[in-house]
Formats: structure tokens, sequence, C-alpha cells
């Protein structure tokens, strides 16, 4: 699921570690203030961590420019779809290492097919949170998400049904029309 104000793009997904192990994360990338703060949890730990705008430069300075493609392309398409995007068939595998001191080493990197190997695109020191801070933060987002597209939706329903009722007195004045034309035709035909 995924949300966009402007530049700020939000993104919450499921994704599993080159263990297998699953973690949930919720990420949220301005390209405005060049920001990525990160939300992650395997429901037994939490870690939270913020790449300010001179490291995502730094990244994304060693993040070898393609064809279009650009740090900012892959890590949204890695926090957006987690291990396999669909789309355009890449995939990313993430890593997420313990570290002493109650820190997380959290890297994602694309699968290169033609050469069989890992590119990294990203990586950031996250620290340990309590689980339930990180749990309550990513329920009050999807909350909000679920809030905002009942409303969506409520205002989408509204609108049809007001088209629908414009298309039914559309219909009605149509078939006025021809009746009376039939009318009239038949009328004149008695004439």
């Amino acid at each position: 699921m995924s949300r966009s104000m402007d530049d700020n793009f939000t993104y919450f997904v499921k994704i599993l570690d080159d263990n297998g192990d699953r973690y949930y994360l919720k990420s949220s990338i301005d390209e405005r203030t060049n920001t990525i703060l990160m939300q992650l949890t395997n429901l037994k730990f939490g870690w939270i961590g913020t790449l300010n705008q001179q490291e995502v430069r730094l990244l994304a300075k060693k993040f070898p420019p393609e064809q279009h493609d650009s740090f900012y392309s892959h890590t949204q398409r890695a926090f957006s779809k987690g291990n396999h995007s669909e789309v355009d068939g890449k995939t990313y595998v993430f890593n997420c290492k313990r570290l002493e001191k109650h820190r997380l080493e959290f890297v994602w990197k694309q699968m290169v097919d033609d050469l069989n190997s890992l590119k990294i695109v990203g990586n950031a020191e996250l620290q340990e949170r309590p689980v339930d801070e990180i749990l309550a933060k990513m329920m009050d987002h999807m909350i909000d998400e679920m809030d905002m597209l009942r409303t969506t939706n409520e205002q989408k329903i509204f609108e049809i049904q007001r088209l629908n009722g414009q298309l039914n007195k559309a219909l009605e004045t149509v078939k006025q029309t021809v009746d009376m034309k039939e009318k009239l035709e038949a009328d004149l035909y008695r004439k």
C-alpha cells in the first residue's frame, strides 16, 4: 500500500529477508527534503531509523545511474513491492543483520539476473524500539489509510449515484422525445 502527497511517498509492505524471515516495513520517502524514514518489525522486535539528506545523497551518488532509473526509483520499488515487482519483474533482496547496542543493519539490494548477482541499492542502521511502539505507528498509519479510502469511496459512490440520476433523467427525456416524435408522425400520417 502506498500513498503519495506531492514529493512524499509512504509505503507499507511485507518482506522476507535473505534468511527467509518475515518483516513488515513502513517507509516514508520525501524527495523534497531527501530523507527516508523507516520503521521495521518482525513482530518480536522493532526498529526505526532515518536517512537524512546527506546520507541519502551519498547513497544516491554510490548507486550507478541507469536509463531513467535512480536510487529513488529502485528504493521506491523495493519499499512498495517488497521482494518482487510484478510491474517490471525486478527482484529485491533484503538483509537484516542485528548489531550490538540494540541496532540493526537494514540493506536492500536488487537482483541482477544477467550477472546472477546482487547490487546494493541502499542501507541504513536502525535503532531498536519497543515493538508495541512500532506496531502502534503502523496500525495508526493503516487506520488513517482505511479512513481516507473509506471517505474517497463514499465520495465516489455519491458521484456515481448522482451521475446515474442524471443519466436516468436524460434517458427519460429521450424516451419522452421519442414518444412525442412517434405521436407527431402518427398524427401526420393520419392527416
